[in-house]
């Protein structure tokens, strides 16, 4: 229930003024006239509409959440504990949202006057039974101390009161990094949540704050981040906050300079310093890609001759396929936490023997030797020879790369394209010994010798997605930070079976923040059917290809230049090459062909047959262009433990080859991605076949796939839907199905189904058909191939489908497949998978990286060189004629 519906009248103790709304739709500021009724408790809006007169929040029923600070803007959301409506508000002045929000909050928390007393009756009677300790937690559980509303969050909040107390809650974190005094744990449910802990011997609480704050040089005691790109922006008078601009420059294939703007407060309670960060969404000071801060809490204590040192965090760099790949670039700056006073440390650790571990509350140490019982404890270990056995040469090699890392001095500038292709040389450099003579360089020299030296030691190792080995992360991107990655890769034996079915099956039941397949792009067209654009984000990218085809069109006439060549904007890309695409749209097959193989009915195979297929195009559907694979291109994944490989094996016709080896069915295919531009449309569809073959008893099942068609390209809503007809054939038992989409009444006529006039209606059926019919496909094949005479073709119909494809399909007034209730098992990466695959391509990273002009540059520069390469390929087979 929406609890603004009910009828308001103001009472006396009224406060007006002016807030700024946000925008559901479209995300725009409004600024509006507001009321809070003190009496009644009630936040309401004075609509601008004549009609509407006032739109209460009854704030018991709400709880606030600061979001952001922007352009000088504090933006918080008033959000329903009942399910109704939220409201995202915005104040420019800083002292004014303060009072507007301290009140809210107050209004907020404020229990009834029953309610009032029952409460103070319990903690009296609390007080007299439980030890004094446990009354001073429930003390720490309240905001008892002073600190800009902008950095009350929940998370916040929640750590400072678990340091203050002394107990830190373990119970979801792992241990990923523990070593002499300093720990680091994971949340196993948040791959971009940390706490670390760090003790030094002695009292050096305040070097170590200054090196925290001090505003001359920003985390001075990190090698990783920038001292002289990082700046203080501004300083905040009114909150003595800082807002700083800090730059990572972590630098590799995987790991481009990042920035990080976020605000910095200082503040002591109970003798423990706390520094909290906070990001901000502000406009980038550099060009670097921006990362994400969503907080950190430094806390710093000196307690029995020992200075504690936490940093609580959850933060991001964004842009990697794998989560435990963030997680893992994380995990190494936390890692330079122990710099934060190396000097001071270097003078201890002489004077002082070592601590042997971080103290962890009682509560956690328990939790901790159970992990430990049941092997939920991780270790990382460093994979190091023994110096004794390698020869003299590795052993230099060794000294020179570890006292390399220690200077910190092998970061490449990957804004420059000549950086660029250098550290793809690193990392993906595979030579032999026949390429000796060409290494002249002594950093290509250390890599060989590194390649070379990890050839002999690394062991053949399987790349399965039940792989028990849970560091597997850890050692890839290590090689990946050391240029020694394609070693591995090539010598990875890729699994070509399906293991035994998990216990746990993931399935996909969202993406973007929306339904699994509509995402926050679409909603059905009502009025006649389809599939709607909605995301004005998108639409207005789309929108504006036809400026940027005109100006690159006018520029290459000037310069006489081929049209040809224009590239389109990866702005309207999203960021998949169509290989990975056609591979994410296969996550049906372990629902509906694993029962299909389990059955000898040839006419059920059949139908699950034709529930996968619809899931095939359901989960094809994008409002956005996929990058086109490059020839060779590859991809690699499992669903369910079932390994699904992909590779293009034609530029010009685009055509990529798929093989998914499922349990008792396999499926092999061939598709080539086609699209028709017209004036306002375009339509596109895979050409080619999936063949699904079925063991015990033997079959062989034939499917071809609908094209589908946008409409509104260039004026009007865009609206998605499928054309024409698709088929599943089985030659030998001689069964076709054919499916229309938008058939006339004549055709419903036929098969006995009733008309529906929606342009998103199917219907067809399971037929049993003559020779002729199978003949005639065999003949044409699936390109000319137009479907059944049905006066002549078919001998019998056998199951009859219909249905609404947005919604649900039925076989026999029985469902078959359903969009809304049926959910496509999640596709998992492969751990190694071989350098050209399609994650590792540089377009696609930088487009994951928001660097659309990188982006752009490296496509363009991809689609020449496989032009240069198609010209040698067709002057080579002119020479063989």
């Amino acid at each position: 229930m929406d609890l603004r519906s009910t009828v308001y009248l103001p009472s006396k103790q009224i406060s007006e003024g002016e807030i700024q709304v946000k925008g559901k739709t479209l995300g725009r500021w409004k600024t509006k006239k507001f009321i809070i009724d003190e009496d009644q408790r009630i936040f309401a809006l004075k609509s601008s509409q004549a009609k509407k007169k006032l739109k209460p929040f009854y704030l018991q029923y709400y709880k606030l959440d600061i979001r952001e600070k922007k352009k000088d803007k504090i933006s918080f959301d008033l959000i329903s504990k009942a399910g109704g409506k939220s409201v995202t508000l915005g104040i420019q002045n800083e002292q004014q949202a303060n009072l507007i929000i301290n009140l809210l909050q107050k209004l907020i928390t404020k229990e009834e006057p029953i309610q009032k007393q029952s409460q103070e009756e319990s903690l009296l009677k609390s007080q007299i039974e439980q030890p004094m300790e446990n009354t001073q937690n429930l003390a720490y559980e309240k905001i008892d101390y002073e600190i800009p509303c902008f950095f009350d969050t929940s998370e916040i909040r929640e750590n400072i009161s678990q340091i203050r107390r002394g107990q830190q809650r373990l119970e979801k974190f792992q241990v990923v990094q523990k070593e002499q005094a300093f720990t680091i744990y994971k949340n196993v449910d948040n791959h971009h949540q940390f706490v670390t802990f760090i003790e030094f011997v002695g009292d050096c609480c305040d070097l170590i704050v200054q090196n925290l704050s001090d505003n001359n040089k920003i985390n001075q005691w990190n090698p990783y981040v920038s001292q002289t790109e990082s700046m203080v922006v501004k300083e905040l008078a009114e909150d003595k906050s800082f807002q700083i601009c800090e730059i990572r420059q972590l630098t590799n294939l995987f790991v481009f300079k990042r920035e990080f703007q976020y605000l910095r407060h200082h503040l002591k309670i109970d003798n423990i310093d706390f520094i909290v960060q906070k990001q901000i969404d502000q406009r980038p000071k550099t060009k670097c890609y921006q990362g994400s801060l969503k907080y950190g809490l430094w806390s710093i204590q000196y307690k029995n001759n020992v200075t504690k040192v936490c940093y609580a965090t959850e933060q991001s760099l964004q842009g990697l396929s794998y989560p435990d790949e963030d997680s893992y670039l994380i995990q190494m700056f936390l890692q330079q936490i122990q710099n934060i006073n190396k000097q001071y440390v270097q003078k201890t650790i002489k004077q002082d023997p070592p601590i042997n571990s971080v103290e962890i509350p009682q509560i956690n140490k328990a939790i901790i030797q159970e992990q430990q019982v049941q092997g939920g404890e991780p270790q990382i270990q460093k994979q190091q020879p023994d110096q004794q056995q390698l020869p003299p040469q590795i052993k230099v090699v060794q000294q020179s790369q570890k006292q390399n890392q220690e200077e910190d001095d092998q970061f490449f500038d990957c804004e420059e394209e000549d950086a660029i292709d250098e550290m793809n040389d690193k990392l993906f450099i595979v030579e032999t010994v026949d390429n000796k003579q060409l290494i002249q360089d002594e950093v290509v020299k250390d890599v060989y010798e590194q390649n070379a030296r990890r050839q002999s030691i690394l062991p053949i190792q399987i790349d399965t997605q039940d792989n028990n080995e849970q560091d597997w992360v850890d050692k890839k991107m290590k090689l990946v930070l050391s240029g020694g990655y394609c070693s591995l890769s090539i010598n990875v034996k890729h699994q070509l079976q399906p293991k035994e079915k998990g216990q746990n099956r993931q399935f996909l039941t969202s993406q973007e923040g929306g339904h699994y397949i509509f995402k926050k792009d679409f909603i059905r067209e009502e009025k006649n059917g389809g599939l709607k654009v909605i995301n004005e984000e998108k639409l207005a990218a789309q929108k504006a290809v036809i400026k940027f085809l005109i100006t690159r069109i006018g520029a290459s006439l000037l310069m006489g230049k081929s049209i040809t060549g224009i590239s389109m904007p990866v702005s309207i890309f999203e960021a998949r090459s169509n290989t990975e695409r056609v591979c994410s749209s296969l996550g049906f097959a372990p629902i509906y062909l694993e029962e299909a193989a389990l059955s000898q009915d040839i006419y059920y195979r059949i139908k699950q047959c034709a529930a996968f297929q619809f899931g095939f195009i359901f989960m094809y559907i994008s409002c956005e262009k996929p990058f086109n694979p490059i020839l060779g291109e590859t991809f690699q994944g499992f669903y369910d433990n079932c390994p699904i490989y992909c590779e293009q094996i034609s530029h010009h016709p685009p055509i990529c080859a798929i093989q998914l080896y499922g349990r008792s069915y396999k499926i092999e295919g061939q598709l080539e991605l086609v699209a028709n531009f017209h004036s306002n449309s375009v339509v596109g569809r895979n050409v080619g076949t999936f063949k699904i073959t079925f063991e015990n008893p033997h079959q062989e099942i034939l499917l071809t796939f609908a094209p589908g068609s946008l409409n509104g390209t260039t004026y009007g809503d865009k609206v998605l839907n499928y054309l024409e007809k698709q088929f599943i054939i089985d030659l030998k038992n001689k069964i076709i199905l054919e499916t229309t989409f938008n058939p006339d009444k004549k055709y419903c006529q036929y098969f006995e189904v009733e008309y529906v006039n929606q342009l998103d209606y199917l219907c067809g059926a399971i037929c049993d058909v003559t020779d002729t019919a199978i003949l005639r496909y065999q003949k044409e094949g699936f390109r000319k191939y137009k479907g059944l005479d049905l006066k002549n073709d078919v001998k019998q119909v056998k199951h009859k489908i219909k249905g609404i494809w947005i919604n649900e399909i039925k076989v026999d007034n029985q469902k078959l497949i359903s969009i809304q209730h049926d959910y496509p098992v999640k596709m998992q990466l492969a751990q190694f998978p071989i350098p050209s695959d399609a994650t590792f391509r540089m377009d696609l990273l930088w487009w994951k990286l928001r660097n659309f002009d990188q982006s752009q540059q490296w496509k363009e520069k991809l689609e020449i060189l496989q032009r240069q390469d198609r010209k040698l390929r067709e002057q080579k087979s002119k020479k063989k004629k």
